[in-house]
């Protein structure tokens, strides 16, 4: 066996254990033992010891030895500690440095952001996730279910919600949109519902605030007016669109111009018209004011799911397309007036409609009547989805088109490759595929613009210095909600 202590170590060692022995040991006995053990050890009697080979070692010699033993052994222990720390923190670098490049990209341009990959999976709905909503200003998201409960979270953190609402409904949540009043503290929630019901929640309670009944049927989508957070808009099975105002709780006005459930609606940037889509085949365009329709959009073969306006930065792309197919223009000076030109619609025949819509008859202030040609003109379709159709939604840039579909996905699309010469084909950009059964609904998140910066008119502020502005506020994330009972957020 290799010997671990070297001869004088092995002497120290010995002299050692009979100093720490001898003040312990008094009778007769226990000496006599000692004086054996001391002259096997060192081959000296205990006396000689005492005398002479005492002397040669410090006092207390083995509790000292025994003492360093212990703190190099808590050293070492710090040590390993601290290497497995550093190890850990390798680690995280490694993974930092795999996906700097998709972050990196993301950061030189976050106008033109699109997700990159799923970030999480929120599994706490106990049936179909039908409607979802991403504050305008606030990292919370509220998502709604089949089962009639609201569950609203924190984007900064979703580990655990922040509130569950049970029974918010008791019915079906068909829609939720965030009330934009940035003169306010106060966080609402507004949803609708099967129940016939439209709800206003305090987020910070989880408690109902107010609650208004008008529709005769199941309401399938509401939004607020982008130019007053006190007008609430929606739709319903019964036919009708209603403007509610939220400070005396009344129905405003009611706008029936389709002969079958109106599905959903999209609101003018300017407040003053709405675009709606229907059962009966139809997108149809309306002044909110007066309740008069003023154009149709006629060519879908089954449902019409949804409905949006394309804002005025694709008209360019689209008037370019145009341009290559010889499709008729109309005077530009008309739609300045309008503030819009184009938009998209989709449903259950599987495909998205982009539009030219018509141009109203406005030579009366406030009394907007059909134009000369009331019909809109199909453009262009987009043949994408293996499924119905579901939700459409601008991307913040405003030259992106999302689209969820029940084939499971959420597809991206780029307008502005439609004015390519050379393909004159609508490019999909993006494939999000995860979920396990229909989309229902999905969000990009709004981007964060100062309030100074808010109704800034185009003489004040440059297309260059509009897209900075935009830029600095993207928040890149998009969440989709599915039958499959989960709501995942992408990045």
């Amino acid at each position: 066996m290799t010997q671990l202590l070297t001869d004088r170590q092995i002497q120290e060692l010995n002299k050692s254990i009979i100093q720490y022995l001898k003040p312990k040991l008094a009778s007769k006995d226990e000496i006599h033992a000692l004086n054996l053990i001391t002259h096997r050890l060192l081959n000296v009697d205990l006396n000689e010891y005492s005398s002479v080979q005492e002397q040669t070692i410090p006092s207390q010699y083995l509790e000292k030895k025994w003492s360093t033993v212990l703190r190099l052994q808590k050293k070492i222990y710090d040590m390993e500690k601290e290497l497995n720390e550093n190890k850990e923190l390798i680690a995280n670098y490694t993974d930092l440095l795999k996906s700097s490049s998709i972050e990196t990209e993301t950061t030189k341009n976050k106008l033109n952001w699109i997700p990159k990959r799923l970030k999480n999976t929120l599994r706490l709905h106990n049936s179909s996730v039908t409607a979802l909503s991403i504050h305008p200003s606030k990292p919370i998201l509220a998502s709604g279910s089949n089962d009639g409960s609201i569950i609203l979270w924190n984007l900064l953190d979703l580990s655990e919600p922040d509130k569950i609402i049970k029974n918010a409904h008791t019915r079906s949540i068909n829609g939720l949109v965030f009330q934009n009043d940035p003169k306010s503290n106060n966080v609402v929630l507004a949803s609708c519902s099967s129940d016939l019901l439209i709800k206003l929640w305090d987020c910070k309670t989880g408690k109902a605030s107010r609650t208004f009944s008008g529709h005769d049927h199941l309401i399938s989508h509401l939004m607020f007016s982008p130019t007053d957070s006190n007008l609430l808009i929606s739709c319903s099975r019964d036919k009708s669109i209603k403007v509610w105002n939220l400070v005396s709780g009344w129905c405003i006005r009611t706008i029936v111009g389709h002969s079958d459930w109106v599905r959903s609606f999209d609101v003018s940037s300017d407040g003053v018209w709405v675009l709606s889509c229907s059962n009966d085949l139809s997108v149809r365009l309306s002044d909110i004011s007066t309740g008069v329709g003023v154009g149709l959009c006629i060519g879908h073969q089954q449902v019409v799911e949804d409905v949006v306006f394309l804002p005025r930065v694709v008209d360019e792309y689209l008037d370019g397309y145009c341009k290559l197919k010889k499709i008729i223009s109309f005077d530009s000076d008309n739609y300045d007036r309008l503030g819009f030109k184009y938009c998209a619609s989709c449903g259950r025949d599987s495909l998205i409609k982009l539009w030219r819509l018509p141009v109203p008859d406005l030579s009366i202030q406030g009394k907007p009547m059909p134009g000369v040609n009331p019909r809109g003109e199909l453009i262009y379709e987009i043949k994408g989805h293996a499924s119905w159709i579901r939700k459409l939604q601008v991307h913040p840039n405003g030259i992106y088109l999302g689209s969820c579909s029940d084939d499971k996905t959420v597809k991206i699309w780029n307008l502005t490759s439609l004015s390519d010469t050379k393909t004159q084909q609508l490019t999909c950009l993006k494939e999000l595929k995860s979920h396990e059964s229909f989309v229902n609904s999905f969000e990009f998140a709004k981007p964060v613009i100062n309030e100074e910066y808010i109704d800034v008119g185009d003489e004040k502020i440059d297309k260059l210095k509009k897209k900075q502005i935009l830029e600095k506020g993207m928040r890149c994330y998009l969440v989709s909600g599915s039958a499959d009972d989960t709501v995942k957020l992408w990045v």
